[in-house]
């Protein structure tokens, strides 16, 4: 929780000194995430953000996700004996994580209807998560593999600090002269965790998200 309060005090800060600086709004989105191999959850942010000129803007977010259950899957050799070969079972659940992101926004096509724009962001998460060993049943009489589970007395609650990176492309359109409405599609990764390898898939999440700036 350290890492968190130093995540939210640099927000604080950051929006201070964009807000004191020029043309600044708040924005609040709102959606889904879809982690890799996982159920859908959702997520929720606020973001601050600063426009250098018309075409370039910095941002600054911290938001909310939660997600279910992590699944892996298994393969077993076919045979006379063992017909089903696929299994799938999950190895983690309840997911939550915190984000910390700062990036840019870059729109690049405006008409009297949208303008469209891409992102790119860095940034910290603070992931928690239940994970389980599993277990493998096999028919004692035939030797078949029946199904992998997930081991409920081997839970463990993990907490995993993440440098991450993302991208995004969205639209936005003006609902007034001082309100837009946005809709943003990420793909954000990891490139610092426990899991080494970018893109790993349980760090590895598009989300789909709309919602609405105001000029301040």
């Amino acid at each position: 929780m350290k890492n968190l309060s130093i995540a939210l005090l640099f927000v604080i800060f950051f929006s201070r000194v964009i807000l004191a600086q020029g043309s600044s709004s708040i924005q609040l989105n709102g959606g889904i995430i879809s982690p890799q191999n996982s159920t859908d959850g959702f997520t929720t942010a606020v973001q601050f953000n600063y426009d250098l000129n018309t075409t370039i803007s910095f941002y600054a977010s911290i938001g909310y996700s939660s997600w279910n259950k992590f699944y892996v899957s298994f393969l077993e050799e076919w045979s006379p004996i063992q017909r089903q070969t696929n299994f799938e079972t999950y190895i983690s659940d309840e997911h939550i994580m915190i984000p910390l992101y700062v990036g840019s926004k870059i729109n690049f096509n405006t008409n009297k209807y949208f303008t469209s724009f891409v992102n790119v962001e860095l940034g910290y998460s603070y992931l928690k998560y239940n994970s389980y060993n599993y277990w493998r049943s096999i028919n004692p009489e035939t030797g078949e593999v029946l199904g992998y589970y997930p081991d409920g007395s081997t839970k463990v609650e993990i907490q995993d600090n993440i440098i991450g990176i993302g991208i995004g492309l969205g639209i936005s359109h003006p609902m007034s002269s001082n309100m837009n409405l946005i809709l943003t599609a990420k793909l954000n990764s990891n490139i610092y965790s426990k899991y080494a390898d970018i893109f790993h898939a349980r760090e590895t999440y598009v989300s789909f998200l709309a919602g609405f700036s105001v000029n301040i």
